[in-house]
């Protein structure tokens, strides 16, 4: 599979931000990676009629994906989609060689500080974003394909 994108988006799979990404980039297939909705037959079912039409979703484990994507040579585009900055952190420690994050959007919570209106961190969040930009890995803020990136080591 070739990773065309891969995005934090707390929301998901989602209406026109989604749409936007999938025509922006091609999409065919979306790989969800997360431990618990990898366990979750519901909410996989509800995210699979959630996917514009014509794009394939799979869920997996961080591990699971790595493993998926290693094996697979096909060439659809793919984006790699995560809820939270702790899968990204462990499929990077699973072994996949990530290039890029997009980070779209990150809620709320007590235990997390605004960056910007709609990306909030903790303190183990931001650790986990420096060093994945130390390791080289361009870690950018973008809600919409037409929206300016923004570097994330300017913000934290």
């Amino acid at each position: 599979m070739k990773v065309t994108l891969a995005r934090v988006d707390e929301r998901l799979i989602h209406g026109q931000v989604m749409t936007a990404w999938c025509k922006k980039c091609w999409i065919k297939t979306i790989i969800l990676v997360d431990k618990e909705i990898a366990q979750d037959e519901f909410m996989i079912s509800v995210l699979e009629m959630s996917a514009p039409a014509g794009v394939k979703v799979i869920v997996k484990s961080p591990s699971d994906a790595v493993a998926l994507l290693a094996n697979d040579s096909s060439d659809d585009s793919t984006l790699l989609l995560f809820k939270d900055i702790n899968n990204v952190d462990e499929l990077v420690k699973h072994g996949y060689p990530l290039k890029e994050l997009n980070i779209g959007n990150v809620g709320s919570s007590s235990i997390r500080k605004p960056i910007t209106r709609e990306v909030y961190v903790s303190q183990q969040e931001k650790e986990i974003l420096r060093n994945l930009s130390q390791s080289g890995v361009n870690v950018y803020i973008q809600k919409l394909p037409g929206d300016n990136s923004v570097d994330i080591m300017t913000k934290i």
